[in-house]
């Protein structure tokens, strides 16, 4: 028997754990921040033996492993809920914390009510009533068996799920997801729900988590890596480094990596835009150590977001296991209007579908609209994807991509196409001429209006920049708005280039230059504001409007400060206002 805490939904990764303590050195010394902006008490009150019941989509928002650990570590025997974010529910399987889906009793308790659970028998009892939860698959329930997925690496065998199509069963036509899994899985097919065993073509991992896949490294029986070619390392988050903990984690990725002889990056920009200039190519599989890897689909590339014991498993093993995702389908048509940006258009997306409207599925764009579209514009909206819950976002290889992947020296594995009659969950046709500027208000990125329907709010600050709007392209965009005006009294805007190679384009064209006469503040290029721990934190009853990613509550720093996010028209003539402003206004 243990007690419950109940949360509601939508609970984020961020409000499990904050991003500045990620660094710190072990999970011992995060635990006792856990669900901080939530229930400050939660860390002291809670016993081993306890359990967490929440709404749905519990643990949305980032791959940090760090927030099924910290449970864990305090002891939480179960999380309940609704529904889970998909890479919360995978990690906390595979570090052996069990994570149970149950509809009705987060409707039915309070918080402190005594509750008992029987996995094996799906079996949950509170106050004297029995309730009925969803088994886990038994690959998973296997994982939880054995104590997580790390313990298959000391020793114990783990059954490899990737069968072969039976010769009797009918051929049926497979999505851009399907194919890019069969093939890394060797499999001439597969469909929504299997479970393949998939050969990794590439893993990136960044600072943020990768000194915790180290410690759990130099802990196994036989450490080895399967394939060092296959490893990308670099540090975007906390760079230069901002305290001796954040030095010490530093230090040891970047010994380890010298040691081991694997590319790595430091001081070159956000890890998605590293890849997405340097690595990423068409029909990979690629498993990245943070949640928006799914940005590498503008390239008709599966990049999706994993944990550090995820990543971990697949640097010894050069495998994983993959469940397949359904696809949702987004045929575009038409052109974006002047003013009106691809974030517009996923912020609109995410509003209409919600917040877990894709959870654990592909979301797949297509249609002549796409053709409009330049790589800036898709790297900006399949990077976004999770923020609907999708495992993955992938578009399909036209001669835009082609000609990025030329310009930077490189030729594609596999270009796929889904095929006539693949198999959709379901079909969304958009009209891009429809989209209007829009922004995402607090707390929770699916919270879109138009942008004329938050005009006036006083900001404090503004940030142009992220592995979703730090390109080139949004640099220009934001210098052709500000230039001769100057940024608002008291208001601070932090640019900051997604790369090295966006900040050396910038600085020739002069548009850094634009910037620093406004009153902008330049910084290097890094994941800085959109990370909430290192640059432009904001305080208690602060607001800012941003390009980047989330707007969690507590994301940018005091647990009662503000976060909209807009394109970078909207952020940069808001800066220029002192409140939320668009372009047109300036």
């Amino acid at each position: 028997m243990g007690r419950i805490f109940k949360f509601d939904k939508d609970v984020d990764t961020d409000q499990i754990i904050a991003s500045q303590y990620l660094l710190f050195p072990t999970i011992d010394e995060m635990k006792s921040h856990t669900f901080e902006s939530l229930d400050s008490d939660f860390a002291s009150a809670v016993k081993p033996g306890d359990f967490v019941v929440a709404d749905d989509n519990f643990g949305c928002g980032s791959s940090r492993e760090q927030a099924p650990s910290v449970l864990k570590a305090l002891g939480v025997k179960a999380v309940i809920a609704k529904s889970f974010a998909r890479i919360f529910y995978r990690n906390a399987i595979n570090i052996g914390l069990p994570v149970i889906v149950c509809k009705e009793l987060h409707d039915e308790v309070n918080a402190g009510d005594e509750c008992e659970l029987s996995l094996e028998d799906g079996i949950i009892t509170v106050n004297g009533k029995t309730y009925t939860c969803t088994k886990l698959p038994a690959k998973m329930q296997a994982i939880l068996n054995q104590g997580g997925l790390i313990a298959s690496l000391n020793g114990e065998k783990e059954e490899s799920e990737s069968t072969a199509v039976p010769a009797d069963e009918a051929k049926h036509g497979m999505t851009i997801a399907e194919k890019i899994i069969a093939r890394a899985a060797g499999l001439s097919q597969v469909k929504a729900g299997d479970i393949a065993t998939v050969t990794l073509d590439r893993l990136m991992s960044n600072d943020g988590t990768t000194h915790l896949t180290i410690g759990m490294y130099e802990k196994l029986k036989n450490p080895h890596i399967a394939d060092k070619d296959k490893l990308v390392w670099i540090v975007d988050h906390n760079i230069p480094s901002d305290s001796p903990k954040t030095a010490a984690s530093q230090k040891k990725m970047r010994d380890f990596a010298k040691a081991n002889d694997i590319k790595f990056y430091e001081g070159e920009g956000v890890c998605h835009q590293v890849m997405m200039e340097n690595h990423v190519v068409p029909g990979e599989l690629i498993f990245g150590a943070d949640s928006h890897t799914c940005a590498y689909g503008a390239l008709g590339a599966f990049g999706t977001g994993v944990g550090c014991t995820d990543y971990l498993y697949a640097m010894v093993t050069g495998t994983s296991w993959v469940m397949v995702p359904g696809t949702l389908r987004f045929n575009l048509k038409g052109k974006l209007n002047d003013g009106v940006y691809a974030r517009d258009l996923i912020l609109s997306i995410i509003g209409k579908i919600g917040a877990n409207g894709a959870n654990y599925k592909a979301m797949e764009f297509a249609g002549e609209g796409l053709h409009s579209l330049s790589m800036a514009d898709r790297i900006s909206i399949c990077n976004l994807c999770v923020e609907a819950g999708a495992k993955t976002a992938l578009m399909e290889v036209d001669d835009v991509a082609m000609d990025y992947l030329k310009e930077h020296g490189r030729e594609p594995k596999a270009c796929f196409t889904s095929d006539d009659d693949a198999v959709f969950e379901q079909v969304y046709d958009i009209d891009l001429s429809t989209i209007q500027p829009i922004v995402a208000k607090p707390h929770f990125v699916d919270n879109v209006v138009p942008a004329k329907e938050s005009l006036g709010v006083k900001i404090d600050e503004a940030f142009l920049g992220s592995c979703n709007n730090g390109r080139i392209e949004d640099l220009r965009v934001g210098a052709a708005i500000i230039k001769g005006k100057k940024v608002a009294p008291k208001v601070r805007f932090l640019v900051v280039p997604a790369s090295r190679s966006v900040y050396l384009q910038a600085m020739k064209e002069g548009l850094l230059d634009i910037f620093m006469d406004a009153g902008a503040i330049v910084m290097n290029p890094n994941c800085s504001v959109c990370w909430g721990s290192c640059q432009g934190v904001i305080g208690e009853g602060e607001t800012l409007i941003s390009t980047g990613t989330r707007n969690f509550k507590g994301r940018a720093g005091h647990k009662d400060s503000f976060v909209y996010l807009a394109s970078a028209a909207t952020v940069t003539a808001s800066a220029i206002k002192g409140e939320i402003a668009t372009a047109d206004m300036v």
